[in-house]
């Protein structure tokens, strides 16, 4: 079912990763995290001819190669490959592009990995930016930010209506395409006083245009979910999902919302290794009733859920069972009930699923192949 596209696929890009790329008929944008290009010396230049060495001195500490880490917005086509457009220093990142690809929101965050860290912090000092292209990446404002507040999630309706999300966690809105900015107070059980860099387990923007933020609340001994309707004030508690770690939310535009979920507290609260024969779950809420759809088998783990254009639900994940790790969606086409598994070999280096055109894109080495998901 996979058509191939094409050979080389951001091949010309060093060091090689495809990013998070997106694709409109041959045209391409993708942001890519990328490292520094790592070299060596021949053997007859090092001063243990058994032992590699780096050509250059920093490239041998850890700190140095943090601070040179970099994110890239690239552009092209499919045909002809990609250039870079803009290049920023960040050790994280995360962007939005409108549906008209006409506007493009970046927000980067880095910090001095060689430097001390202030005395009795826990984490060194983040510098935190935000840009904003109204031509498809040709040309950048940075728009006004505090530097020390982190961003870490962007999620908008359209150029002008969004929320940027970050440590504490914080939630911030904008009415007017980022030129101002008003904070959303946050439910009181997703803090951590504690931890500054505390973050929602999720945060979900539906097709209703409500954002949806889930975390374990402590005091409830559950997972929550609120939902902060566009021009609201203030989340409100809309459903709790019990001993159970939120992945991700799908909602309709008629506010109809699907949970998938994976029992057991989230994993930042429980080893990794406690959560092996912890089974996914789709569980739909009508706004009075949840109701768990369907249980996967343990082995297979969901990370993403979608509505495809035909109104199918699509479950995104991998088979942990498996000795390498296989990528496997499921497809529902009577809510829920009844799906469709299939396996989709093994984990590729980048892909993404677009809801507006029920296109499946997958990187496997140089690669890359389309399928419909209708």
């Amino acid at each position: 079912m996979w058509e191939r596209v094409s050979n080389d696929f951001m091949k010309e890009d060093k060091p090689y990763g495809p990013g998070d790329f997106r694709i409109r008929g041959e045209q391409v944008l993708s942001m890519k995290l990328t490292n520094p290009e790592i070299t060596f010396k021949p053997r007859e230049e090092r001063s243990d001819p058994d032992r590699a060495e780096p050509t250059e001195a920093w490239m041998g500490d850890v700190g140095e190669r943090a601070n040179r880490r970099t994110v890239r917005i690239l552009a092209g086509d499919l045909e002809d490959g990609v250039e870079r457009r803009f290049e920023e220093p960040a050790q994280q990142a995360d962007w939005w592009l409108s549906p008209d690809w006409s506007t493009l929101y970046l927000a980067t965050g880095w910090s001095d990995r060689t430097a001390e860290k202030p005395p009795g912090q826990r984490y060194h000092p983040q510098l935190t930016q935000l840009f904003k292209s109204s031509d498809q990446g040709e040309t950048w404002d940075r728009l006004r930010w505090p530097e020390d507040q982190n961003i870490s999630v962007l999620r908008f309706i359209d150029a002008q209506r969004g929320y940027l999300v970050g440590w504490g966690p914080h939630i911030w809105r904008t009415e007017n395409g980022g030129e101002n900015w008003q904070e959303i107070p946050v439910p009181a059980g997703a803090r951590n006083l504690e931890n500054e860099r505390q973050r929602f387990d999720l945060v979900a923007l539906g097709q209703d245009n409500v954002l949806r933020m889930a975390f374990f609340d402590h005091h409830r001994g559950e997972s929550a979910i609120y939902s902060l309707p566009w021009g609201e004030d203030e989340p409100v508690f809309e459903v709790a999902v019990g001993d159970y770690g939120v992945n991700d939310i799908a909602a309709t535009e008629k506010g109809e919302v699907y949970i998938l979920a994976r029992k057991g507290r989230p994993i930042t609260l429980v080893p990794k290794e406690q959560l092996v024969e912890h089974p996914t779950s789709v569980w739909y809420w009508d706004g009075d009733q949840l109701t768990e759809l369907n249980e996967f088998d343990s082995d297979l783990v969901g990370y993403a859920l979608y509505i495809t254009p035909d109104e199918g639900l699509l479950f995104d994940g991998v088979n942990e069972g498996s000795l390498l790790g296989k990528d496997v969606t499921a497809v529902s086409y009577d809510g829920g009930g009844r799906w469709k598994i299939e396996d989709e070999g093994r984990s590729a280096q980048g892909g993404y699923y677009d809801t507006q055109t029920g296109e499946r894109w997958r990187v496997a080495g140089y690669s890359l192949y389309r399928r419909d998901i209708p």
